[in-house]
């Protein structure tokens, strides 16, 4: 790792429209959200157009596929047992359209093909079924199949896969040495904090989420600015932020957001670290002008760094 001497600006994004949520929310709940991807993700890849951003597109398999024939015949013999069976994708494969013009919650083919088509774009995969590696019942082997179904997907598009982003960040060094000797060379990881540290749902408490949430306006964990990291023969690209999307009840203190997110920024530019910012195209489904004017005000302050301290756009693959 002592090749990088730049600091490094890095986008994630976890692309996963229906499949990521449906295990607590409907369409009925969240339909807006994810038809809101329909325009959100042509609008963001003008954005990293403009401001030259390479970003790392870590993609649910399932979409991968244009119709449900295709989905069907693509799913894996073993599949996850969870002890609560809501959280399997393959509960809802009953409520899921034939195609992308039927069904547009669940498939996402055209969407894939426009960020494929944008220069610097990566695609890396979200597992196939966003599998959760951390909840109960579920065990190696079967993660082992999702994994090889999802570069099996990826292959019939032309796509190699690199990098990996685990769902809900729920991983362990198990599900690394599988993702590693399945070819898949780096991940992103979690912060340096309790906060954060990979857990299943039932880790998530009250306490956690509103401590969260609370970091994003003040600095009680530091900046989580890092070089890339090797583990286990893959190169850990941490996250340093959640870009949380945009609430009006929030609002009013939006400025503190902001700051503190420049601020980690110019800490990995003085560091020649990497700054690690991560959200799901779902997120700025609704409220669309919003989300995209603050994102605006983060890479317009990259910019200022690339100008002032060489800070590069990166994306995932780009560290390998």
């Amino acid at each position: 790792m002592e090749g990088y001497k730049n600091s490094h600006f890095v986008i994630s994004l976890d692309f996963e429209l229906m499949w990521g949520v449906r295990d607590h929310l409907s369409v009925a709940q969240y339909g807006a959200n994810i038809r809101g991807v329909r325009e959100g993700i042509p609008r963001l890849l003008e954005l990293f157009d403009r401001f030259g951003i390479r970003a790392t597109w870590a993609t649910v398999g399932f979409l991968f596929c244009e119709n449900k024939d295709e989905l069907m015949a693509s799913l894996p013999s073993l599949r996850p047992g969870y002890r609560k069976t809501l959280l399997s994708n393959y509960s809802y494969l009953n409520e899921v359209g034939q195609n992308e013009r039927d069904d547009p919650h669940y498939f996402g083919f055209s969407l894939l093909k426009k960020i494929q088509a944008c220069p610097g774009q990566e695609i890396a995969t979200h597992t196939f079924s966003h599998y959760y590696c951390l909840e109960e019942g579920q065990t190696s082997n079967e993660f082992k199949a999702d994994i090889e179904a999802a570069i099996l997907v990826a292959r019939r598009q032309g796509i190699e896969l690199k990098s990996i982003v685990f769902p809900r960040n729920q991983y362990s060094r198990e599900h690394l040495a599988i993702v590693q000797m399945a070819g898949l060379k780096t991940f992103r990881g979690t912060e340096r904090s309790w906060l954060y540290r990979p857990t299943n749902a039932s880790g998530q408490n009250r306490f956690r989420r509103a401590g969260r949430l609370a970091d994003q306006y003040f600095n009680f964990t530091g900046d989580h600015v890092r070089r890339p990291t090797q583990v286990d023969g893959l190169t850990e690209i941490a996250s340093s932020r959640f870009l949380r999307p945009y609430s009006k009840t929030l609002a009013p203190i939006d400025r503190l957001r902001l700051s503190r997110t420049k601020k980690t920024i110019d800490a990995a530019a003085s560091q020649n670290g990497i700054f690690h910012l991560w959200w799901h195209p779902h997120n700025f489904g609704v409220n669309l002008d919003e989300n995209l004017e603050f994102l605006t005000s983060i890479l317009r302050h990259f910019a200022r760094m690339r100008k002032t301290h060489g800070m590069q756009s990166f994306r995932m693959d780009d560290f390998i």
